[in-house]
């Protein structure tokens, strides 16, 4: 697999993540937002984590 696929997946969690980080201190505690804020905040890291087990299995 190209390196820049797998780069280009990292930025895409990056951004999640960062952009639901930045709104989490600012929603309040159970509410739907927040919930589904936090989901983004996960799925991010996630999608992180993987692209990084991707490029070093296809290294």
């Amino acid at each position: 697999m190209n390196s820049e696929v797998s780069r280009s997946i990292f930025k895409i969690g990056f951004f999640i993540s960062f952009l639901s980080g930045i709104m989490i201190p600012f929603l309040e505690v159970g509410t739907a937002t927040f919930v589904v804020d936090i989901l983004a905040f996960i799925s991010g890291a996630l999608i992180m984590i993987l692209s990084l087990f991707i490029r070093k299995y296809f290294r």
